[in-house]
């Protein structure tokens, strides 16, 4: 249905519609979770609060060059950046679609006729030839030939308005503004996942370096117990059991080497790939600290409405029920009429030949548009049902993402708290160890005991390194989980800071 309406009237719906058009959609969320006021697990974290760049707070200078590198140069990370631009893009698009459209439209064309003159075998009653009677009235159109020359120039105006009385078009720009700050939070969860990952290559890298040193130490202590075995078979006084035993102690030794340092290689060419760079020829320089010798405490201080706050996954799921929201809103508007207005005005001059014609126009016309749904067949209650019940889903992911991240912080730090309680043990059982193996050389360059008890003493000693070495990394790889549970790594870009 649409009516076009003048005068007053036109005047009256006019100012109605720009009232309505300043109507905003209220997008709420409304969670059904109840946020503690702190973690259990959290009493005992003494670390730095500040979690933007955790790395800071590391002593390595490789592993914070690596991730500062790979913040800036990682394409994955440009891709996202770009589908980012992408959808803030979209959402402009969409809020520009509120204001009026103008347009405006010139032509213009040039003409010329050339012809033998018709008129002059045309004979009129009482004057004879046609022809020959306008040219002694001094006509152009008695010439033999004829020869019209003229030109056409129009310019118009446009505009056209869809005022968005009932809020649907609002609607519609705020679902599209919460999807693109959505995705604008999947960017930045995706520099957490690029740092988390840098940092996890880095250390399980330096943790096979050093196990590949402790595993070389190993075999030379096993060589030397290899050589006492065959003299002491030699001498009748060990069997080739005892032999073969230690020559298949060093054979898995030496097996064990080769893997560690095919792992430490492939780590470092996920180091490439993550920082931007080819993989063939990069190489991680050494460190001038042992990285994990100086791993940083817990974070403290956080609470778990700042996670919830801070955390890029909650804050992509909190756009998308905003999202929902305000689709849902954009659906029950569809059950109020739609106005449109358009305005069309245009001028022109159309000219033959200046002596013949001269021709100007202009006019314009204002148009008012109603649309008034009658009858959808149910359109509009299934689109509201619909849009009703992705908002439900959207919520319920919501309040289950808000769980799990409670959950996965308590859990990093009671984890956290005892491996670290399990690092000082294998240190401390390590560190005994070692006194034990040199006191048994001690006793061995006395005569009061055999090389082979010494050998194994000290064996058993590069065990316990390797074990602390593989305990220390567990701990430095969940603080690094910590990190994520916290939400922290990410950085806002220039355009959300201005």
């Amino acid at each position: 249905m649409k009516l076009v309406l003048k005068n007053k009237w036109l005047s009256v719906l006019l100012s109605m519609m720009l009232l309505g058009g300043c109507h905003t959609t209220d997008v709420k969320v409304n969670s059904n979770v109840s946020v503690p006021q702190r973690f259990d697990r959290a009493a005992q974290a003494r670390g730095a609060m500040e979690m933007g760049r955790w790395w800071d707070s590391w002593s390595d200078p490789v592993l914070r060059h690596l991730i500062t590198t790979g913040l800036e140069n990682n394409h994955d990370l440009a891709q996202m950046k770009a589908n980012m631009n992408a959808a803030r893009a979209g959402a402009a698009l969409a809020e520009s679609d509120l204001g009026p459209q103008v347009w405006t439209d010139v032509n213009g064309s040039v003409h010329r006729l050339k012809n033998d003159n018709p008129l002059k075998n045309v004979a009129i009653p009482g004057m004879g030839n046609a022809r020959e009677a306008l040219q002694s009235a001094g006509s152009p159109l008695g010439d033999n030939k004829l020869d019209w020359k003229g030109n056409h120039i129009q310019l118009g105006f446009a505009a056209s308005w869809e005022p968005d009385v009932f809020g649907g078009k609002r609607s519609d720009a705020e679902a599209a503004r919460y999807l693109s700050l959505s995705v604008t939070e999947q960017w930045h969860g995706a520099q957490i996942m690029l740092s988390a990952d840098i940092a996890d290559n880095y250390l399980k890298m330096r943790a096979m370096q050093q196990r590949i040193r402790i595993g070389q130490q190993s075999v030379t202590t096993l060589k030397h117990l290899l050589r006492y075995a065959q003299g002491r078979f030699r001498a009748g006084q060990a069997t080739a059991f005892d032999v073969k035993d230690v020559s298949s102690n060093l054979a898995a030794m030496q097996a064990q080497i080769a893997t560690y340092q095919a792992q430490a290689d492939a780590y470092q060419r996920n180091l490439a790939v993550l920082t931007g760079q080819t993989p063939q020829g990069f190489y991680v320089p050494e460190s001038s600290v042992d990285v994990f010798q100086r791993l940083p405490a817990a974070p403290a201080g956080q609470l778990p409405l700042d996670v919830i706050t801070r955390r890029p996954d909650l804050r992509s799921l909190e756009n998308q029920v905003k999202a929902m929201s305000a689709k849902l809103g954009s659906a029950k508007a569809d059950r109020y009429p739609r106005f449109d207005i358009s305005f069309l005005w245009q001028t022109g001059r159309i000219k033959l030949d200046s002596d013949l014609s001269h021709l100007k126009t202009n006019g314009g016309i204002v148009d008012l548009g109603i649309s008034l749904p009658i009858f959808t067949a149910g359109r509009i209650k299934h689109n509201i049902e619909m849009a009703d019940s992705r908002l439900k889903a959207a919520i319920a992911a919501y309040d289950q993402g808000i769980l799990k991240a409670l959950a996965e912080v308590d859990n990093a730090y009671q984890m956290q708290y005892s491996l670290n309680k399990q690092s000082l043990l294998l240190i401390q059982a390590q560190r005994e160890a070692d006194k034990q193996a040199n006191a048994a050389e001690k006793l061995f360059r006395y005569g009061d005991m055999t090389l082979d008890r010494a050998l194994r003493s000290r064996l058993n000693a590069q065990n316990l390194f390797e074990k602390e070495v593989q305990g220390k990394l567990a701990e430095a790889q969940n603080l690094i989980n910590l990190y994520k549970a916290l939400g922290g790594g990410w950085q806002k870009d220039s355009a959300e800071i201005e």
